[in-house]
């Protein structure tokens, strides 16, 4: 099934970086910059996870800076995915702490220090680090270019001296590289179930924020470094070629995982069977759980053919999962079945009482018992946050088009031209991407918003939002809901510190400020909608 070319010596490495290839990569220059750490090499260890066959030479230059190298020997009919490899290296890691990381990145000799110093402050920690990017075509091939000059002409991010989305507090799950630098200890990865193998992350749409955003609803604080980062220079490909691609928001973050952020849900949707052995029985050897590293099924599942064809199948495990979001609801899936709650509400499993429950065998059945549960009023929220959402996206695109060719044929004289950007189509399916997924969240307030009892407070940072929620009221719905608009993440703090209401978070304005708030989520009278 799955190959070594070199194992692991190391006996108690501090970190385990986990480096990650399928057949794809031109460099591995990072392995270069961790033979010049400022700490001693018995400190980490390098392990190399190849999804398919290949030896890359880029690989055997810096042979002697890999401890593991695995090959896992999937079918090159099939489509990568990384969620496999990142559950391939936590099972071998031995280090106390999983570095996932970029392999064509370049790091400071501090950079494996400043780990191990931020878990020895703070030992359950999710970190971190941002990269600097810079877009010089002349970097390429890669040509070990000085760091100042990777921060100089050509970075797209340099703000200061530190990466832009440090800094940025209204969009941070867009702005900061979360496939950067991943860290985290190894057991507090597998306590989680490891990275999640559903076929949502199946390609192009994946990364480890889906286990950063798991372990934090499991209590642990997520932490962006603020003097450590890495630096990216230009190559082809860099942003995805000719990949599958999973449900994402339109800007290639996994709505998937940003569902599982906003219900809570901390296991995975699949999780990888050498990670379950680990995690029900620590002491067994790492030999006889990495056996049933890859399930038999995924190369089949996993097929090119199959997948473009639209055939996969979203199988989950048996546990009580939270697997989608229909209309304002909660769905669960268990080994009996499938069954659904209000959002506003917290999980309390299928024993629990709630305002409105529904249960059904089958997906179909239960989104029919959903609509038949629905209210007059509730079902136009839900048509108008379609016709809403898509005309609001619409008219802001064409201002900010037009200020944008203004600006340009300014520039130019009065004889620009515009350039040629991102093409049509690919502005289509992210305008249907953006739109479906704000619209859906729209939808799904109003249909909490018909039923939450008494007074309330929503809370939402953004001008659509609470347009959209006075036309709600303008119909009755929710008469008595005070609209507050957010600008600072701080304020949905100070609210709750003050406010004896019920309060609603939209999801987009959780998904903006969830690190910020950690424990106070345990609030009974607080709910993300």
């Amino acid at each position: 099934m799955s190959r070594f070319l070199k194992q692991s010596e190391r006996a108690k490495p501090k970190v385990s970086l986990i480096l990650l290839d399928w057949s794809v990569r031109e460099s591995f220059h990072l392995l270069h910059y961790l033979a010049n750490q400022d700490v001693p090499r018995d400190w980490f260890e390098v392990i190399v996870v190849e999804y398919y066959s290949r030896e890359s030479e880029a690989i055997r230059r810096f042979e002697a800076e890999v401890d593991t190298w695995l090959l896992l020997e999937m079918p090159p009919e099939c489509y990568y995915h990384k969620h496999l490899m990142y559950n391939a290296g936590i099972v071998l890691a031995r280090g106390e702490v999983c570095v996932i990381c970029d392999s064509d990145a370049m790091v400071k000799p501090t950079f494996i220090r400043a780990i191990v110093e931020a878990f020895e402050r703070e030992p359950q920690l999710v970190l971190h680090l941002d990269q600097f990017r810079n877009n010089r075509r002349d970097l390429y091939p890669f040509s070990y270019p000085s760091f100042e000059a990777v921060l100089g002409d050509g970075c797209i991010n340099n703000a200061g001296g530190k990466p832009a989305g440090i800094g940025d507090s209204a969009d941070p799950i867009h702005s900061r590289n979360y496939g950067a630098c991943m860290c985290a200890r190894r057991d507090a990865l597998i306590a989680i179930g490891g990275a999640d193998e559903h076929v949502d992350f199946l390609g192009h749409i994946c990364g480890p924020y889906d286990m950063t955003w798991r372990l934090v609803n499991s209590g642990r604080r997520e932490h962006w470094h603020q003097s450590e980062f890495m630096y990216h220079t230009w190559h082809p490909g860099q942003a995805g070629v000719d990949n599958y691609l999973g449900p994402h928001d339109g800007r290639h973050v996994s709505t998937t995982s940003l569902a599982a952020l906003a219900s809570g849900r901390i296991a995975p949707l699949l999780e990888n069977a050498a990670i379950r052995k680990l995690r029900e029985n620590p002491a067994i050897p790492v030999g006889q759980a990495s056996a049933v590293l890859i399930n038999p099924l995924y190369k089949t599942e996993w097929l090119k053919s199959h997948a473009d064809s639209g055939a996969l199948e979203r199988r989950v495990d048996s546990g009580d999962l939270h697997v989608d979001t229909y209309r304002g609801f909660l769905v669960y899936g268990d080994a009996r079945g499938y069954y659904a709650h209000l959002a506003f509400e917290r999980h309390r499993g299928r024993t629990g009482k709630y305002t409105k429950y529904v249960e059904a065998q089958d997906l179909p059945a239960l989104h029919a018992a959903i609509d038949g549960v629905t209210p007059t009023k509730a079902a136009l929220g839900l048509r108008l946050a379609r016709v809403f959402v898509p005309a609001w996206l619409a008219v802001g695109h064409l201002w900010r088009r037009a200020g944008r060719l203004l600006r340009r044929f300014a520039a130019a004289g009065g004889s620009g031209a515009p350039g040629a950007g991102v093409p049509a189509a690919e502005r289509v399916k992210q305008f249907a991407a953006e739109s479906g997924l704000i619209g859906d969240a729209l939808g799904d307030l109003a249909q909490n918003l018909c039923f939450l009892p008494g007074a309330v407070t929503v809370l939402a940072d953004s001008p659509r939002t609470i347009f959209f929620l006075r036309m709600l009221k303008g119909l009755g719905i929710a008469p008595r809901a005070k609209l507050v608009r957010i600008h600072r993440t701080e304020e949905v703090v100070e609210l709750l510190k003050r406010n004896d209401r019920n309060i609603v978070l939209t999801r987009q304005l959780y998904w903006r400020c969830y690190a910020v708030l950690g424990s106070r989520l345990s609030a009974e009278r607080l709910a993300i909608v």
